[in-house]
């Protein structure tokens, strides 16, 4: 990194505790961030039998807050946000007239008039200005990107680890109780934090939860007690690489990837997601006559059972003809095979067709799978 860059570049409140751990920190959406520590494969492992925690604070985090901001969300996104009871997450996404992504997101509803919007950290700026630039009555935001702080502990013994820092039996058991996709305030009593957000959520395809402070000076004795008590469990902490290769793996959708501002829901598999019922929101004329046409560009799952490593861009052909390219690869451990997602035309989608991808000028045998590649027991 240059030093034009180290000045640009910000650092969470976790910084000093990733250089005490020994891990290799890379620029990342704005942020100094933790690629790996003791190596991808090992923190991928830990949290698929075990536990690994991630620093997520460069996440971009909004509060939005006042009687309006159901219906202005509803407007401008294409899931449902105002149906929303409190406690409760939902995935959606900001799309443009186009129908294209402005960003996927996640919603926390906290109480009746406030709510949590966690952004890509990536798209922090571009999201903070369009959300103020169509601000109407009744709806206030917040920026507390780069003071607050985002811990996830992912993997099968993640409640194990976690439940332990509460300060009580109640806040425990009602943490075990708590389903996937829903939050609840929560206090982390020995580290001496103030009420933090505890969510079932993740990006790893892992049972796990995340916890949100607006504090981040509280974030570094949390992250040491947590690797304190985990140690017991195998809790590993892990970086960008492994957390990269986890949601792959999981099918998981990362924004410049498989969602873009070119690229809409339908044709990034978040079809599921979009609520046509809804009266009106940004994007949904684009994406009705999408949908009715049914001719656009898809991703698709590959597997390929080669020693060759498929990368980004690399291109995809059906019968002798490009028909798309790659644009997530990984290795795939979980699958014992090299997994990629690629966007191809609708007559190379369907689930056993025989692609190839084009590897340094030779075609290697790609198979289309169903997504996603790993799903837990």
């Amino acid at each position: 990194m240059t030093d034009a860059a180290a000045s640009t570049t910000r650092r969470t409140a976790l910084y000093d505790e990733h250089l005490a751990l020994g891990a290799r920190m890379v620029p990342f959406a704005g942020f100094e961030m933790p690629v790996q520590y003791a190596g991808i494969l090992k923190e991928h492992e830990a949290v698929r039998k075990r536990a690994g925690i991630f620093d997520l604070s460069h996440m971009a985090q909004f509060e939005l807050s006042g009687p309006g901001v159901g219906a202005w969300a509803d407007a401008l996104t294409i899931n449902h946000v105002a149906n929303m009871k409190p406690g409760q997450a939902r995935y959606n996404i900001f799309t443009n007239e186009r129908g294209g992504a402005h960003d996927d997101v996640l919603f926390y509803r906290l109480g009746p008039e406030n709510w949590l919007l966690v952004v890509n950290a990536a798209n922090a700026t571009k999201m903070w200005d369009y959300l103020n630039a169509s601000l109407t009555p009744g709806v206030k935001l917040a920026n507390r990107q780069g003071r607050a702080a985002l811990i996830a502990v992912q993997g099968p013994r993640a409640a194990q680890i976690v439940a332990p820092l509460l300060t009580d039996e109640v806040q425990r058991a009602a943490m075990r109780a708590m389903r996937y996709y829903t939050c609840a305030p929560a206090i982390f009593g020995d580290v001496e934090t103030n009420e933090a957000l505890l969510a079932r959520t993740g990006y790893t395809g892992e049972d796990g939860f995340e916890i949100f402070l607006a504090d981040g000076a509280e974030a570094p004795p949390l992250w040491r007690r947590l690797l304190e008590v985990g140690a017991a469990y195998g809790l590993e902490p892990a970086g960008l690489g492994a957390r990269d290769m986890l949601r792959l793996e999981a099918g998981m959708p990362l924004y410049g990837f498989e969602l873009g501002e070119d690229i809409s829901p339908l044709a990034g598999g978040q079809r599921w997601a979009v609520k046509f019922d809804k009266p009106y929101f940004v994007g949904k004329e684009a994406l009705m006559v999408q949908a009715s046409q049914d001719e656009y560009d898809r991703f698709v799952a590959l597997r390929l059972d080669g020693r060759v490593p498929p990368r980004t861009g690399y291109r995809v052909f059906a019968g002798g003809e490009c028909v798309g390219e790659v644009r997530s690869a990984s290795l795939g451990p979980s699958v014992g095979a090299y997994i990629a997602t690629a966007l191809v035309r609708k007559s190379a989608s369907t689930a056993g067709t025989l692609l190839h991808v084009e590897v340094r000028g030779t075609l290697h045998e790609a198979r289309v799978v169903p997504l996603p590649f790993y799903r837990r027991a």
